[in-house]
């Protein structure tokens, strides 16, 4: 599933790949953008290649409307990521150049860089201090986007949810004592049982898809599984509750003026849909190299039903083909 050198640039390109409008919260917190959920995100082609046609790769480039955006993840603060931003903004910026005669015009992607770990150094913007011939100067400044300042809350109020992957950064200093100490286990495993409960609501009031919270697990678990791999209480705990059906109270409440008939209709309908969700993300994850033990985790099916799926996944891909 994930080639790049690390989980961390992984988890990010597989969001801005599969999940791009889990971007458009961040976008309008970091760039004071009003744009709504449902607006469409193009993720464009993110190598860029300079004068001397060395390959240059940033992290998301992608386009909201007619404006263009740079988005770099970075594990830690690097002391070279400013002229680096400017650099990539740069060969974004020539592609679009508008040519007018002899007279150009070239236009910067708003930028930013997502520090997943910082200190109390870490600027809030990076800074570039250019000179120009003739004594004009400008100062190219780059927001720095701080992820362990955003508290579980707040993602959620926010719609943050793209922070979500990362949020066990928090405790990797302390992840070896909470994997021995049974209170502290279960605040840290009761704290991910929240977390998929309010994923689960969001998709209940379809501000997510049912794709959209699988993916979330899948990176969730994945990043834990790297950082805590060590740790099996923890791994084993959070993946065991991944695989649980977490059923909310008004689950079973019913609306008792629906006709007994147009309910039954109406299950129907959803159950297809489900279904249908369902096979969409088991034949994407197939896609993907996960065996049917993780995909039947994560679509809430039994490994024999994961098992046919996959079946009828191979026959489609070999029809293809």
């Amino acid at each position: 599933m994930f080639e790049s050198n690390t989980p961390y640039d992984d988890i990010w390109r597989t969001i801005v790949d599969r999940l791009p409008h889990l971007l458009i919260p961040l976008i309008n917190e970091v760039f004071h953008e009003h744009y709504p959920a449902n607006e469409q995100v193009i993720a464009l082609q993110n190598e860029h290649m300079d004068s001397a046609t060395d390959k240059v790769i940033s992290d998301s480039y992608i386009r909201i409307r007619n404006k263009y955006y740079h988005l770099e993840c970075q594990s830690s603060p690097d002391g070279t990521m400013a002229v680096r931003m400017i650099e990539y903004d740069f060969l974004i910026a020539l592609k679009h150049a508008e040519k007018n005669g002899f007279e150009y015009s070239i236009n910067y992607p708003e930028s930013c860089v997502l520090y997943l770990r910082h200190t109390q150094s870490t600027p809030d913007f990076l800074t570039v201090h250019i000179h120009f011939p003739g004594g004009k100067s400008v100062d190219y400044k780059t927001p720095v986007v701080k992820a362990q300042q955003y508290g579980l809350e707040e993602i959620f109020i926010k719609r943050l949810l793209c922070l979500l992957p990362y949020h066990i950064i928090k405790y990797e200093k302390s992840l070896h004592n909470i994997n021995e100490d049974k209170e502290q286990l279960d605040q840290l495993l009761t704290e991910y049982q929240q977390i998929y409960l309010r994923l689960m609501g969001l998709e209940q009031e379809g501000v997510l898809t049912q794709y959209d919270v699988a993916e979330l697990r899948t990176l969730i678990e994945w990043l834990i599984n790297y950082m805590a791999v060590k740790e099996d209480k923890i791994r084993k705990g959070v993946a065991d509750m991944g695989g649980r059906v977490l059923i909310f109270p008004h689950d079973y409440v019913y609306d008792a003026g629906i006709a007994e008939g147009e309910a039954r209709g109406e299950a129907r309908g959803e159950a297809r849909g489900r279904r249908e969700t369902k096979r969409e993300s088991a034949f994407a994850m197939f896609d993907d190299g996960f065996s049917c033990e993780k995909v039947a985790k994560y679509i809430h099916e039994s490994l024999e039903a994961t098992r046919l799926l996959e079946k009828e996944w191979r026959e489609t891909r070999t029809a293809v083909i």
